[in-house]
């Protein structure tokens, strides 16, 4: 007959049996931390969300290349050098400063800033004085049949002369160079002495001589 089973003594401190029972967590613990490693593996450890990412290793720089850029070489022979002569006056369209057709009778006279005719003894520009056209002011020169009836031709031909023959036919041309600046080329477009009056075709430029 088996006799009474010993029983611990009551008083026996509980930290001793906290550490009797170290060996059953421990071996939980361990069983925990296997399984975590198995199913996620070491890399969820090493690389953790909130570890400091690593600086990217910094690549050597390669050397500078040095290039050079071939210019053509200069030229051997000498460009010719450009003429500079003075650059004749012009006679454009847009030069012209009023075309008019003035019809004069004898002793009466106009002037090319005002193309009204009045008495030539009022007006002495351009006037009809017996066979002639005279004027008193100003300079014509009468233009040869070759000549063209253009602003450098009135502009720079000097034949000079106070009187022009109103016997002449139509289609005669002289230049008028008034004092006050303007230029003109007057041609005889109709009447004669015959007629009682003579009809001049006029084309007035501003002198910029």
């Amino acid at each position: 007959m088996a006799g009474p089973q010993p029983v611990p003594p009551a008083d026996e401190p509980p930290r001793r049996r906290r550490f009797a029972d170290a060996p059953a967590w421990i071996s939980a613990l361990t069983g925990v931390a296997g399984l975590l490693l198995g199913f996620l593996g070491l890399p969820v450890f090493l690389h953790s969300p909130t570890a400091a990412p690593k600086a990217a290793p910094t690549a050597a720089s390669a050397p500078p290349v040095e290039t050079t850029t071939a210019s053509a070489p200069p030229p051997t022979t000498t460009p010719p050098e450009t003429s500079r002569a003075t650059p004749a006056p012009t006679g454009k369209a847009s030069d012209v400063y009023k075309t008019a057709t003035v019809e004069l009778t004898e002793e009466y006279g106009f002037a090319l800033d005002n193309l009204r005719p009045v008495s030539y003894v009022n007006q002495r520009e351009i006037y009809w004085s017996s066979s002639w056209l005279e004027t008193d002011t100003a300079q014509f020169v009468v233009l040869g049949r070759q000549e063209p009836g253009s602003y450098e031709t009135c502009s720079t031909v000097t034949r000079f002369t106070n009187r022009v023959s109103i016997l002449s036919n139509v289609g005669d041309r002289f230049c008028v160079l008034a004092p006050n600046g303007l230029i003109a080329l007057a041609e005889i477009t109709g009447g004669g002495r015959d007629y009682g009056f003579f009809r001049l075709q006029l084309t007035i430029w501003r002198c910029t001589y």
